[in-house]
């Protein structure tokens, strides 16, 4: 169930820059408004320096699954 509400979020954040901007504006509060437990959230604010980056993934895939 956790690895599930991790990969959605990931994926969710690779497709919204509106959520890209906003996990570098602050990340805690996105994160604590979604409502992960206290362990997913500590996972996800380790991922957030490489959810936010600066171009869009060239496609829609579920490129985490490598």
């Amino acid at each position: 169930m956790e690895e599930l509400q991790i990969q959605e979020f990931v994926h969710r954040v690779a497709l919204d820059q509106g959520m890209q901007q906003a996990l570098v504006r602050d990340p805690v509060g996105v994160l604590a408004r979604e409502g992960f437990s206290p362990r997913v959230a500590k996972i996800l604010l380790r991922l957030v320096p490489h959810l936010t980056f600066d171009r869009p993934l060239d496609s829609a895939e579920k490129w985490w699954h490598v």
